[in-house]
């Protein structure tokens, strides 16, 4: 399907970090299109945007609004997205992340079999396969955990269940963070609490988990242009299209805490925080984004220093 500035889109998950910058970026984007958003509870309006409640893996719900709204692309973000949560939470995520995306997959092929559906799965779906270097989309999954095991499950209940004629794109982004992101997340972690030590509500201490873990990260504001080329481009993909977002370099984590002590208003101590320990950590992930860049020519725009300003700055301003 050609995708066009009248097109209806459909999106799940806006209301969360990395939705409400799609939200934006697809507004600008395609200002002419009809724009629903499917969220869990009611919330505020977001520009631009039509908004709809309900519960993703009510089968019926979902049916009813896919029927009504017969989106021409529909964007799935919505999940239970931290990996360590999912660890305490397995039927939740299970439920969000698999079951959710079974219900709104069976209501595009039902009622939309010819629309576009962008899957956001995860580069944590491959598991101990990072283990052995940089991945390509060919290496075959191996999750570990509740998160990527539903995200995985996610992506292959599409491929069954969807119409031959609906497009499919799964996309596995890697790590990513900017201004907004919970403070649950490690980069975010360290960020509020530089800030909250310069406030002087905390001691003048960071604690941290294992910083010689390499990460593969990118900012927000990169995935979600991800996002957009791909969509464009829909229409040259095959019925299936499997793509890595992520810059291709991984980093210690160590660097971006480097990053963040350098802007730290006075000397901060880094303490190891064995809860922050994850039992299964793989040591270094990595993805190969050669197809995304060949599909549509993306290139990463904002460096690892930026990104680094921006979440200790955007953590000073909520700690004023």
């Amino acid at each position: 399907m050609r995708i066009t500035s009248k097109s209806t889109i459909l999106l799940t998950g806006g209301a969360g970090f990395v939705g409400r910058v799609l939200c934006r970026e697809l507004l600008a984007a395609f200002p002419s299109s009809r724009r629903v958003l499917i969220t869990r509870h009611t919330i505020a309006a977001i520009d631009g945007w039509e908004a709809l409640a309900l519960d993703i893996s009510d089968f019926e719900a979902v049916n009813r609004a896919v029927e009504s709204v017969k989106p021409d692309v529909v964007l799935h973000l919505a999940a239970q997205a931290s990996v360590a949560h999912s660890q305490g939470l397995a039927e939740q995520t299970w439920r969000t992340n698999f079951l959710g995306t079974m219900a709104l997959g069976a209501a595009v092929s039902r009622s939309v079999p010819t629309a576009l559906f962008l899957y956001v799965s995860s580069g944590e779906v491959y598991g101990s396969r990072l283990r052995f270097g940089r991945v390509n989309e060919r290496a075959s999954p191996r999750p570990q955990n509740p998160y990527s095991s539903s995200k995985l499950a996610g992506e292959r209940v599409l491929q069954d269940i969807l119409s031959p004629e609906n497009t499919l794109i799964v996309a596995r982004p890697f790590n990513h963070t900017g201004a907004g992101q919970d403070r649950r997340f490690v980069l975010p972690s360290f960020a509020a609490q530089i800030a909250e030590a310069e406030r002087g509500i905390r001691e003048p201490t960071v604690l941290v988990g294992n910083l010689d873990a390499k990460r593969d990260f990118l900012h927000v504001n990169d995935v979600v242009s991800a996002y957009i080329k791909l969509i464009n481009v829909s229409p040259k993909l095959a019925r299936t299209t499997v793509v890595n977002v992520c810059s291709g370099d991984a980093l210690p984590v160590r660097f971006y805490l480097d990053e963040m002590l350098k802007m730290a208003s006075l000397h901060i101590e880094v303490v190891l925080d064995r809860e922050k320990m994850r039992p299964s950590e793989i040591h270094r992930s990595c993805g190969d984004n050669s197809v995304l860049r060949s599909l549509t020519g993306w290139s990463p725009t904002i460096t690892q220093h930026d990104l680094c300003t921006e979440l200790v700055n955007y953590w000073r301003v909520q700690n004023a």
